[in-house]
């Protein structure tokens, strides 16, 4: 699948589930969180993890690099907001901000999230523009204490609102700590 139907398709599978999650019913099984306490996430792993080429002038290197993310535990119908900040190896960085739901079933959680800020190139992947779109998919467990641990995969792009979207993705380990306790 090319690049661009596969952003389409993880666009719209993330879209999907945010605005299928208020229709969720509680109960046993699968169901929304609708609050609870909000996170500070830690995620660490690989930028430009499929080795899509990063543009004229630059290498096409995977690089190491930290995702910092807060997660509000206020939410209208299950979804809250997300600010995030991520860095890589060679001065690439992206603030973001955007909105986030929790889909639980037993103690694994997945959140999608959908976010739009800015990125910064560095001397790393060339991206076609400051403005870009964040999708991120995570899959955690989460522990008695409510903290969660888990896998991450996101997606950077411009959404073809420039010239060329050379997109990004990378795949990370994520940890999530919550800052203060609710119900869930």
């Amino acid at each position: 699948m090319k690049n661009k139907q596969w952003v389409w398709a993880f666009s719209g599978a993330i879209f999907g589930l945010m605005i299928s999650a208020p229709a969720m019913a509680d109960g046993e099984g699968l169901h929304i969180i609708q609050g609870g306490p909000s996170y500070f996430n830690i995620g660490l792993g690989a930028f430009n993890a499929a080795g899509v080429t990063p543009g004229p002038g630059y290498t096409n290197s995977t690089l190491p690099m930290i995702n910092l993310e807060y997660q509000t535990g206020a939410k209208l119908f299950g979804i809250g907001a997300v600010y995030g900040l991520l860095a890589n190896t060679n001065g690439g960085f992206m603030g973001y901000t955007g909105f986030y739901t929790d889909v639980a079933w037993d103690h694994w959680v997945l959140t999608p999230v959908l976010a739009m800020g800015g990125y910064h190139q560095g001397r790393g992947k060339y991206l076609d523009g400051t403005f870009q779109f964040r999708l991120e998919l995570s899959l955690d467990y989460q522990f008695a204490n409510q903290s969660r641990f888990g896998l991450k995969i996101a997606h950077i792009s411009n959404a073809y609102i420039k010239e060329s979207d050379p997109g990004e993705d990378e795949i990370m380990l994520n940890y999530s700590m919550p800052l203060s306790f609710g119900e869930h």
